[in-house]
């Protein structure tokens, strides 16, 4: 894609494509009554979730949906985006299954959903609980993943990306304008655990710092992200990325799809943040996406119990 504007977080996508890391994201349209499929498979160099879910929607021809409202937030001034992260646990390093078996390692993004109502039921438990739908959901997964990938219950360390959108000056709506920070994560958190973490780094720009520090292409060009991003890859080990797109209305019946067709996205994680996955509420159904890096070796039976097994942890709390 060359539309004349760089994409500076962009540049790290292409240089782990150079390392042999994927950088596909599957936007995928499920029909439940019939179980066909329709996949749209875009570059992460050139899009983040936000901007391929309406790039995805127009290649369908979808009429293009409307990107979910949010509260127009004022940047900090450029001091307070550098301030102290917040104290937070340490991370353990995740301590993986050792996976013996003789099928291929799962590389296909996995889909599920809740029905509408237990949607309706699982944001009225959130507010009740006085925490984020995010929250929720990224214990649940976390536990999941714990239950069914890792040798025990541990301690871990999540991306937790944030669309920059309603806080900068946009060139051009499908590009990566998101930024992130991480959440160390146990299992044994309670809701309100998590969400309290999410305000405090939210509260302290952490976000910002990562953007501005994800930008640094700008200044060293792609070679010198190629050669940092060799580094990364190689750095720390986290569970992987928790990715929520928000809330979208889509008319799939003018792309002449079914009007109760499913749709989530999911990007390709890596070596060192091996759990992807894609959480978003679409005509008012919650939809997941898991997909795990064949570095884990975890067969599709097992992607396939990860996936039940994070869907029946949200269904406990309704």
């Amino acid at each position: 894609m060359n539309t004349g504007i760089i994409d500076y977080i962009g540049m790290w996508y292409q240089a782990r494509a150079k390392l042999g890391v994927d950088d596909r994201i599957d936007f995928m349209f499920d029909d439940p009554a019939t179980g066909k499929r329709t996949n749209v498979i875009l570059r992460h160099r050139d899009y983040d979730g936000v901007g391929g879910i309406l790039a995805s929607a127009r290649q369908v021809g979808m009429i293009e949906p409307l990107l979910p409202s949010g509260k127009h937030r004022k940047p900090p001034s450029f001091w307070r985006r550098w301030q102290r992260k917040p104290l937070s646990r340490e991370a353990e390093a995740p301590q993986w299954e050792h996976f013996e078996t003789q099928q291929a390692p799962s590389v296909e993004p996995l889909m599920g959903w809740l029905t509408r109502a237990e949607t309706q039921g699982l944001l009225r438990y959130a507010d009740s609980q006085q925490v984020s739908l995010n929250s929720l959901l990224l214990l649940a997964l976390h536990r999941a993943v714990c239950d069914t990938l890792m040798q025990g219950r541990a301690v871990g360390s999540w991306c937790f990306p944030v669309n920059m959108r309603n806080a900068i000056t946009i060139p051009r709506q499908e590009m990566n304008l998101s930024s992130a920070f991480y959440l160390t994560v146990s299992p044994d958190d309670a809701p309100a655990d998590i969400d309290r973490a999410i305000r405090a780094n939210l509260k302290a720009n952490v976000h910002w710092r990562f953007w501005h520090l994800a930008r640094v292409g700008r200044f060293i060009g792609q070679r010198g992200v190629d050669w940092l991003c060799a580094r990364m890859l190689n750095g720390k080990p986290h569970c992987g990325s928790f990715s929520s797109l928000g809330e979208w209305q889509m008319d799939f019946i003018s792309a002449g799809m079914a009007p109760d067709t499913t749709f989530c996205c999911c990007g390709p994680g890596s070596p060192n943040h091996p759990v992807a996955n894609g959480v978003m509420i679409v005509n008012g159904r919650l939809t997941l996406a898991l997909r795990l890096h064949p570095s884990l070796g975890a067969d599709q039976a097992r992607a396939e119990q990860c996936l039940q097994h994070w869907k029946n942890g949200l269904l406990e709390w309704i």
